[in-house]
């Protein structure tokens, strides 16, 4: 018999709650939203500029994209406890090795590719796939408060890190954070995070192994229309987003908004961000998922067009940016819905794995290209321009997915 939605939430909250904490504290949390924290104070301790200490970043996401497929298929076999417990430990350690840095740039860029490598078990790869497991007809929803996980890191991180900095210097600034991982996430998942069916099954038990789950495997999947679909669809939706979010303050600015307006309205997003996760992944338990892209992402470049009216009024800017937020929180969880949808559990870890990769490549590519076309144009009007048009493009490739029978609007 099939379960409810509230008997799904109270049987799985404990797993969902780990879910949370970890994604909070993994790469997609704790280490992207604290990342700028930092800047100043490495540009003060080692004379470094800027943008080299931005480009670690970029090290950062290159590291996640290329791990993504590897724990994919490693957790597909192994199963994702594990792989959870020790990603999350390699990334407090990492963070505890920072705190030690000398000033080499080259080190820096070098540790942050390596936390990226070994933390790959810290992103939505694995979470999800628990999730998905645990949920059916509330999958929408449990998707969506677990990636909210990196929506409380956004709030609180920041802020409190830089307390710490301000008081104590950078180097307890990432003693602090590696310490919080290491004491509070890695005890909490190791606790609470299981994932259904495996919650006695021995370590070395083929039991871990996902080949009796339903869905298609690596190969069936790629010769569907809907894998390419998902990949394509949002390797240019994260490139638009995240390129629109990494200019937003100057790009409000050129539009024609105060310095001050801008910077309010710029805050507008971590609120959108937080709780369209959870809203989005609501509408996706009562809505097909397809739709709900197709609104999301026509709203989104809607948004772009109005931005790009001379002498855009703040108030609209803020709608604007609302719709630019919602899109980017309901990105990775759209990701991890259509996947678990359309190729069901058996090789879950090892697809969503190169989707997410695609994703991140994307999310990568997109800002360099933005700030390329400031350079070449002298503003963001034709940026804005095309990312509209790209938006619309991929609702239409991501809203025309077609899911198998029954899975629409939660699967019931």
């Amino acid at each position: 018999m099939q379960l409810s939605t509230w008997d799904e939430f109270r049987r799985g909250w404990k797993p969902l709650l780990a879910s949370a904490m970890g994604n909070g504290s993994g790469l997609s949390g704790i280490p992207f939203y604290t990342f700028s924290v930092f800047t100043v104070p490495l540009v003060t301790a080692f004379g470094w500029t800027r943008g080299q200490v931005s480009i670690a970043a970029s090290f950062m996401i290159i590291g996640t994209a290329i791990t993504a497929p590897i724990i994919g298929s490693i957790i597909d076999r192994v199963g994702a406890r594990r792989a959870a417990i020790i990603s999350m430990t390699c990334v407090a350690l990492g963070y505890l090795a920072l705190s030690q840095m000398n000033s080499t740039i080259a080190l820096f860029y070098t540790a942050w590719l390596a936390i990226a490598l070994v933390g790959g078990g810290t992103t939505p790869v694995v979470w999800t796939r628990a999730v998905n497991m645990w949920f059916d007809r509330g999958r929408g929803l449990a998707l969506g408060l677990a990636l909210a996980g990196s929506g409380v890191a956004s709030i609180f991180a920041p802020v409190l890190t830089s307390n710490v900095i301000k008081s104590s210097g950078w180097q307890t600034g990432y003693m602090a954070l590696g310490f919080f991982i290491l004491l509070i996430s890695v005890p909490t998942i190791a606790l609470f995070f299981k994932e259904r069916g495996r919650e006695n099954a021995d370590a070395n038990s083929s039991a871990h192994s996902s080949d009796h789950l339903p869905g298609q495997t690596l190969h069936e999947a790629l010769r569907t229309t809907a894998y390419w679909k998902i990949a394509i669809g949002f390797f240019l939706v994260s490139g638009m987003i995240a390129g629109l979010i990494i200019n937003l303050v100057p790009l409000l600015i050129d539009r024609g908004i105060s310095q001050d307006d801008a910077a309010r309205v710029a805050g507008v997003m971590g609120i959108a961000v937080m709780l369209g996760r959870i809203g989005v992944g609501f509408l996706l338990d009562k809505f097909s998922a397809p739709l709900v892209a197709r609104v999301l992402l026509a709203a989104s470049a809607a948004g772009c067009l109005l931005l790009s009216v001379e002498g855009t009024p703040t108030w609209v800017a803020v709608i604007c940016v609302l719709s630019l937020g919602l899109a980017a929180a309901a990105e990775v969880d759209l990701v991890a819905y259509l996947t678990s949808r359309c190729f069901g559990l058996k090789a879950y870890g090892k697809i969503y794995g190169w989707q997410i990769s695609s994703f991140y490549i994307g999310a990568a590519v997109g800002p360099f290209l933005v700030g390329k076309a400031y350079d070449a144009f002298g503003g963001y009007l034709q940026t804005l321009y095309f990312a509209a048009a790209a938006l619309i493009f991929g609702a239409i490739v991501i809203g025309t997915i077609k899911l198998p029978k029954g899975t629409e609007g939660g699967g019931h």
